[in-house]
């Protein structure tokens, strides 16, 4: 019995081991995502702005 009980409290550690991973990197991809769509648009008023100079 101490074994069973054992090795289910192990395969939860586990699992909250896993899911917890899996979130911290859902977040770090989903803050990568918005800084990348930040630069994104930076990068295109800056081109915008650029472009409106050397046409002048």
């Amino acid at each position: 019995m101490k074994k069973i009980g054992f090795f289910i409290v192990a395969i939860v550690v586990v699992g909250v081991i896993l899911y917890l991973t899996f979130v911290i990197a859902l977040i770090k991809i989903t803050i990568g995502l918005i800084l990348l769509a930040i630069a994104v648009i930076l990068f295109a008023i800056a081109y915008q702005k650029i472009k409106h100079l050397l046409n002048d």
